[in-house]
């Protein structure tokens, strides 16, 4: 572990134009691993930006309430005044306020204890206004309670001789306080020190605080334990590990009582979906406890008949759609590099067998209506890929992507139970099922030139311009290798899947490609679709070209920025990032950096 944090240089320029930045502050936020609170900036520049405290709790993120994250605004003062500031994250574990008067520096003490300190005659101001029922309160030891509806409750406190306290504006018609605003006050020494700590329930002041240093060695201590467990690439990915790494630590949720496992947000105040934990189980998988969590969330909300939900949190749950079962391309890659039954406790080896079972086999009850044995999504919001043009006319279809999905699940449900001792006649069932299915998937869906979708009951086969058609290269070597070939040699056809940053999710030239808001499935780059295809032409034997086409989307994200979508024929991409590409590019920089 370093004695110092690597820091970024501080500006010299008065208006701090020079402001080199640590991390993207202004693309994600500033936080810790476990926190569910954050610093949120949306401009980093002198005299433009807003600060804010965030919550990504899913009661205050999925109500219509007008400010959705946003907790409270933040100012910097100089002398009780407020100054127009820049922002600057030098290092991992500290966010500076700029001014032309002095600095304010925020830190992590842990994953609820948010630390502020500021330069002589330098202070904060924090407003907020409140909704009915909201209120703050003075607490003993000179402390300050903020509750704010649907988001845990607050403790603000000054400390090292300085104190912080809210103005009196408790108004009983209203049943709030109306614009709130605290303060801080200077110690003897014009400098203040303050903590503000999120509380699960009811509020307490502590009887000793860390320092600020104290607290700021806490939040690098941790950041270096999951940067040492998190995998090392060889160049030209190597040059982005670390901000990879930093977008994924500071995005880790910590269990709550309704939440049980740790989980990763998609977005600053969005969860990821389940098989978005499940890819994040795989990139985090040298991280055994977080890769066991990551894993193991999804089954937290399972229907009895195995169905998974699409996302929940912890005060929001979505069961009307799903996304795909891929247990068993995230088993046959963690299970590649690990020896689970020595790294994973047995009950939960256990609980992981049962429901990924429970999973795979719900698709061939729920998805199959016509029982010819080639399950299928209905619809791209259940492929995963949304707008999918297979589904241009038609919902049920048998799909080659569904089919090859649920090959993996099968035979990694094998590995599993022969792993766990099973009898044999129940890991032989898992194997027999899983060969069966490809057989079946290449005899009924392979038309000699791709691999086509089926109409329900008629088999008519429907065939498109979307990337869905060649997911089923995830099963690499399985295929046989006269279809791997003419596969790879229809990805390696350029201006139609393959763009200068990687494979569309719809051929370019196809009527109806387009590249607006968050539309994904008709045209976008998107990660998944890059992983599945990409691993499997890697296993199948590829390599080469599979490097090629890999090196073009994570070059695009290194060079352009981790756009959570990407426009194949501009190469511009969406302004929202997030952490779905992080996963991605780990997997993918992984897997070629191993050879």
């Amino acid at each position: 572990m370093s004695s110092e944090p690597r820091c970024v240089p501080a500006p010299k320029d008065p208006y701090f134009r020079d402001a080199e930045q640590f991390f993207a502050v202004d693309k994600y936020m500033f936080s810790r691993r476990g926190c569910w609170l954050a610093l949120s900036i949306d401009d980093v520049r002198y005299g433009k930006g807003s600060l804010y405290l965030t919550t990504n709790r899913g009661m205050r993120t999925h109500s219509r309430m007008t400010d959705g994250t946003k907790l409270f605004r933040i100012y910097p003062t100089f002398k009780g005044k407020r100054v127009p500031f820049a922002v600057q994250q030098r290092c991992a574990s500290e966010l500076t306020v700029l001014t032309r008067h002095g600095n304010v520096r925020f830190t992590w003490a842990d994953s609820a204890k948010l630390m502020a300190q500021g330069d002589p005659g330098m202070g904060l101001l924090w407003t907020r206004n409140t909704e009915a029922y909201e209120l703050v309160k003075p607490r003993k030891f000179g402390g300050w309670e903020s509750s704010q509806r649907s988001a845990g409750p607050l403790f603000f406190k000054g400390l090292e001789g300085s104190t912080f306290r809210f103005a009196d504006s408790w108004n009983w018609y209203k049943l709030n306080c109306g614009e709130v605003c605290g303060t801080t006050e200077p110690g003897p020494d014009g400098t203040f020190t303050m903590v503000c700590e999120e509380f699960a329930y009811a509020v307490k002041a502590r009887e000793t605080y860390p320092s600020y240093a104290e607290a700021r060695a806490d939040m690098q201590a941790d950041w270096e334990d999951f940067l040492a467990k998190y995998p090392r690439f060889i160049e030209p990915y190597a040059k982005k590990r670390e901000d990879t790494a930093y977008v994924l630590w500071t995005h880790l949720v910590a269990p709550t009582q309704t939440t049980p496992y740790w989980m990763m947000l998609m977005f600053p105040g969005e969860m990821d979906s389940q098989w978005q934990l499940v890819q994040n189980g795989v990139a985090l998988q040298d991280n055994l406890e977080l890769s066991r969590n990551l894993l193991l969330a999804p089954l937290e909300r399972q229907g009895e008949d195995g169905q998974l939900a699409d996302g929940y949190d912890e005060a929001f749950l979505s069961t009307g759609s799903f996304k795909p079962g891929i247990y068993g391309f995230a088993l046959k890659n963690v299970m590649a590099h690990h020896d689970l039954l020595k790294e994973w406790p047995r009950e939960d080896l256990e609980k992981l067998y049962t429901g990924a079972g429970k999973w795979a086999n719900w698709f061939m009850e729920f998805r199959d209506d016509d029982g010819d044995g080639l399950p299928g999504f209905e619809g791209g919001n259940e492929n995963g890929f949304d707008e999918v043009t297979a589904y241009f006319d038609q919902l049920s279809l048998a799909t080659p992507d569904l089919c090859a999905q649920e090959v993996l699940n099968f035979e990694a449900q094998g590995d599993l139970a022969k792993l766990l001792g099973k009898p044999q006649a129940e890991i032989d069932e898992w194997y027999r099922r899983s060969k069966e299915l490809l057989d079946r998937m290449i005899d009924k869906m392979w038309d000699g030139e791709h691999f086509v979708a089926l109409k329900n009951y008629t088999h008519e086969p429907v065939f498109s311009g979307s990337n869905m058609h060649y997911i089923p290269l995830v099963l690499g070597k399985r295929l046989p290798q006269a279809i791997i070939d003419k596969m790879c040699a229809d990805l390696l056809v350029e201006g139609k899947l393959l763009s200068p940053y990687g494979l569309a999710s719809e051929v370019m030239d196809s009527d109806v490609f387009e590249f607006t808001g968050v539309k994904m499935g008709c045209g976008p780059i998107s990660g998944p679709g890059q992983l599945f295809i990409l691993a499997g032409l890697w296993e199948a034997g590829k390599k080469q070209e599979a490097k090629m086409i890999i090196d073009r989307y994570l070059c695009r994200l290194m060079d352009g920025g981790f756009s959570h979508f990407i426009d194949p024929i501009h190469g511009d991409g969406t302004w929202f990032w997030g952490t779905w590409n992080r996963a991605v590019f780990t997997i993918l920089a992984r897997m070629v950096s191993e050879g």
